[in-house]
């Protein structure tokens, strides 16, 4: 008697159940300008109410960043003194945060992980780079949804509009000797 006969093939009887629901979310991809991926980020383009938070983050960011200019950074974005650190600690989690609200979403650990949110890019705090290519992701996204959306409902809607006949030309005219 072989043993092979005797095994039986094994099930996964306990394993959990999953169900997966498409919800719009998009992962892409955030890279540098030579093509190096930064992190990715996951975003619902069909959440609309996400153009208002980002405007949000962006009207507030001076206040955010406004502890901020009374230290003296060095350019990796670190205070110079002991005592600017709070300041900076602070900045950037109150950062991270917002930019989570905007996404509704933990992405902003992953987009800072490699460089400090305050480190200076042209002359510009690195964060400043980030909201900017992050806000034109959002318009890229929610353009091309609502334009697939509207597509959609034009479908939709094509039948329910009324159709044009092409009657008699002359009805409702009068007769010339009338």
């Amino acid at each position: 008697m072989s043993i092979k006969s005797n095994m039986k093939p094994k099930t996964k009887v306990d394993a959990p159940l999953v169900g997966v629901v498409d919800d719009g979310t998009r992962e892409i991809p955030l890279k540098n300008k030579f093509g190096k991926l930064i992190c990715k980020i996951y975003m619902r383009p069909a959440d609309l109410s996400i153009l208002d938070r980002y405007d949000q983050l962006t009207s507030d960011l001076e206040g955010l960043v406004a502890p901020l200019k009374a230290l003296d950074l060095k350019s990796d974005g670190t205070p110079s003194f002991e005592d600017g650190w709070g300041a900076v600690k602070q900045a950037e989690s109150e950062l991270k945060r917002r930019i989570n609200a905007v996404f509704d979403m933990d992405e902003a650990d992953e987009i800072f992980a490699k460089r400090n949110p305050f480190s200076s890019v042209g002359g510009r705090f690195f964060c400043e780079n980030v909201i900017e290519a992050l806000g034109n992701i959002i318009i890229e996204a929610t353009n091309a949804e609502m334009q697939k959306s509207s597509a959609r409902m034009a479908e939709y809607l094509d039948d329910l509009e009324p159709k044009k006949s092409e009657g008699n030309a002359d009805v409702g005219t009068a007769p010339a000797d009338a």
